[in-house]
Order: structure tokens, then C-alpha cells, then sequence
């Protein structure tokens, strides 16, 4: 078999697995809405390492500006870019409207906002 056979033959047999292995109920019932929450739960916290790996590489690549290894354009960029990672949940909970993330994607509780 060629590797696109063998890769559709096991997505073939995991759907199978998992559709045979989960009843009716919990098949119709909550399966999207958990999953939504561990994606999102799994996605507010590999954000908070990212921003760690980001400021150490916006400190280094400041640097790099300063010393003329790299142009100031390019640091630029790259700043743009993160700003840009780091509103992308925001953008999506805004235009899809349901706001469902709002509990996972910030960045401080809301309990210690004092409201």
C-alpha cells in the first residue's frame, strides 16, 4: 500500500473506533463544547509561554537593531507580527460573537480586577 492508503485506512479505523466506542448521547451531547474548552484552555496557556519566548526575542532582536546587525525595519516587522499573534483570539471571539473565550483568553482573572 502506497502512504495514503495507509493513512486514510487508519483515519478509517480511529473514526470507526471512536464512533463505536462513544454512545449515541455523549456523541449528540457536549463532545464540540468540551473540546472547545480544552482547545481553549490548552491555548491560554501555551500563550503564556509564548509571550515569555517572544520577550526574550524582542529583547535580543532590539539589541541586534542597536548594534546594526539587522535593520531597524526588520525589527519592526517583527514587531507587528507579535502584535498581531497576540490579537488573534480576541479578533476571532469578536467577529464570531459569542465571546466564549473570555474566561480562558485573558491574560489576568477577573477576580483579581476587584470586580
Amino acid at each position: 500500500m502506497n502512504r495514503n492508503m495507509k493513512i486514510a485506512f487508519l483515519f478509517a479505523v480511529c473514526a470507526v473506533s471512536v464512533v463505536s466506542f462513544c454512545g449515541e448521547a455523549e456523541a449528540a451531547s457536549g463532545v464540540f463544547e468540551t473540546l472547545r474548552q480544552k482547545t481553549a484552555t490548552f491555548a491560554s496557556q501555551l500563550r503564556v509561554f509564548a509571550y515569555a519566548i517572544s520577550c526574550f526575542g524582542i529583547v535580543m532582536f532590539t539589541f541586534l537593531a542597536i548594534s546594526g546587525k539587522i535593520n531597524f525595519k526588520h525589527l519592526g516587522y517583527i514587531f507587528i507580527s507579535l502584535f498581531m499573534l497576540s490579537a488573534t483570539g480576541a479578533v476571532i471571539d469578536y467577529f464570531s460573537g459569542s465571546h466564549a473565550n473570555d474566561t480562558y483568553m485573558n491574560a489576568v482573572p477577573r477576580s483579581s480586577l476587584g470586580s
